[in-house]
């Protein structure tokens, strides 16, 4: 009995060390970036803003994150419906607009001149879930093409699939 025990932990063991994480291919736009610690305190969001700000005091932040879903049935679009839904309880005003909204590829844009905030948000299907990649600009000119930008770069995240080191790689959790 012992026997079966230690060898139904080991393969335990062995299954939780075996699921792997995704990693995304990244190029900043300008050096600087670093990474810090979730305004909301969750840990697997992966938060960067430029060099001279902070996490407690941004005006930009780029939040890359990742949700594994045991129902393979919910498309990238729908989360990023269910993010929108979250979004508009905190900023009732805002209008998105989708950049393209494919069911395993979906992109939006909102500002809230409420709250002096805008934000382009993108969700695609990664090898493991869910990947959403944020930007966040919370002093935007508004005569800025800030969207063109960043939809641009968030555009060109992927999932790395080759397992290649490179220093432009981002581990999710």
């Amino acid at each position: 009995m012992k026997k079966i025990i230690i060898i139904l932990t080991a393969l335990f063991l062995t299954q939780i060390n075996v699921s792997a994480k995704d990693s995304l291919i990244f190029d900043f736009p300008n050096e600087g970036w670093h990474k810090v610690m979730s305004p909301d305190g969750v840990a697997s969001k992966k938060c960067y803003v430029p060099y001279n700000q902070t996490g407690e005091n941004y005006t930009e932040m780029l939040v890359l994150s990742e949700k594994i879903l045991k129902n393979n049935d919910i498309s990238a679009l729908s989360m990023l419906h269910r993010q929108l839904g979250k979004d508009k309880n905190n900023y009732p005003d805002i209008m998105p607009e989708y950049v393209f909204q494919d069911m395993n590829d979906a992109m939006i844009t909102w500002c809230s001149r409420v709250k002096n905030t805008c934000t382009v948000q993108r969700a695609f299907q990664g090898p493991q879930g869910i990947i959403f990649a944020s930007y966040i600009n919370k002093m935007p000119h508004y005569s800025q093409n800030i969207f063109g930008q960043w939809s641009n770069i968030l555009m060109n995240i992927k999932a790395n699939t080759s397992n290649t080191p490179s220093k432009n790689i981002i581990e999710l959790d």
